[in-house]
């Protein structure tokens, strides 16, 4: 039993190490970034149709977005990730977020080289 608890201790050290340095490399790449600044003429609708799991990322990312460009309607909808490349194909939504790699059948079903 205590040999369980030696790797799981060993194991939580590694991972708290890894994840120090990850940080410390992030916020190194995030100090060479410029500052934003929003442009003028930035209007529109966005919308994302795919995953229910991404669901909150995309409404926090699209609340940063209209933060910058209060004239953009985003709307997000969550019907699964199987919606979303039907939905890019048909022109319905410019964002198709997916919990999931993309079946052949879903990618050999896009016209368009980019999906």
């Amino acid at each position: 039993m205590q040999r369980k608890g030696f790797y799981y201790g060993l194991w939580m050290t590694t991972m708290i190490g890894f994840m120090t340095v990850s940080t410390a490399l992030a916020l190194e790449d995030d100090n060479k970034l410029q500052t934003y600044s929003s442009v003028s003429g930035v209007s529109g609708k966005l919308k994302s149709i795919g995953s229910d799991t991404l669901n909150n990322l995309m409404t926090l990312w699209s609340e940063g977005f209209r933060f910058y460009y209060t004239s953009v309607k985003i709307e997000v909808e969550g019907k699964g990730s199987s919606t979303a490349p039907p939905a890019l194909i048909q022109g319905a939504s410019q964002f198709g977020p997916m919990s999931r790699e993309m079946k052949p059948k879903e990618a050999g079903a896009s016209t368009c080289p980019s999906i």
